[in-house]
This record gives C-alpha cells, structure tokens and sequence, in this order.
C-alpha cells in the first residue's frame, strides 16, 4: 500500500464521518422541530382549557365579592346581579319606626340568656 492509497483511504474514511455526522445532525434538527411543533400544540391546547378555568374562578371570585363574602349555593347561581334592599344613601328619614327583628317581639326589654346578638365575637 502506497502512500497514496493510504492517503485517499483516511480521506474516504473523513469523508464518511463527515457525512454521518451531517445526517445524525440533520435528524437531530428534525427531531428538535418535531419536538418544538409538539410542544407549542400542547401549549395552545392547554392555554385554552387554563384560560377556561381562569374563567370560571374569575367568575366565582366576582360572585364571592358579590355576596358580601359569603359563598353560598344561592349566590353561586346564575343571575345579573343581586336585588339591593339597602335604602338610597339620600333618602330623607322617615318618622315610621323600624320593625322588630325576627324573633325579638316589639317593647321586649327582657334579659335572654341565650340571645348573642350585642356579642362582638372579638378576642380583647
């Protein structure tokens, strides 16, 4: 064997290296693609069932507020909006007296052991 064929054949050999590593980086490429347009599918797929559920507990947080902070099946409901039974902050007094609270008869002054009602519930 020559110098010559000895010559040509490390070449033929590097040349043949050169190609495989050109086609396992092409594939690489291709599977870095492919992995790429996968996982942005994903993404979209899974942005829309987020913002879906972002939705909802946007949702229940505007209904929570809503209700005075409480959660209940009644204001869980679907409805506009809630009726407001407060009187106008304008509204003139009138000179009719309030009702009685349900179950507190009107005039009673009597002392109830089990009536909490004045309780502040307050840690002093």
């Amino acid at each position: 064997m020559t110098a010559a064929d000895r010559l040509a054949a490390a070449r033929a050999a590097q040349d043949a290296a050169a190609r495989e590593q050109q086609e396992q980086r092409a594939l690489r490429d291709r599977r870095v693609t492919s992995a790429t347009a996968d996982a942005k599918e994903s993404l979209h797929r899974d942005a829309e069932a987020h913002s879906r559920y972002l939705a909802r507990v946007e949702d229940l947080r505007r209904r929570h507020q809503a209700s005075g902070g409480w959660l209940t099946e009644k204001s869980m409901t679907d409805r506009p909006e809630t009726l407001d039974l407060t009187p106008p902050a304008d509204a003139p007094p009138t000179g009719e007296p309030t009702p009685p609270l349900p179950g507190h008869p009107a005039g009673a002054t009597r002392f109830d052991d089990h009536d909490f009602s004045n309780n502040t519930w307050l840690v002093d």
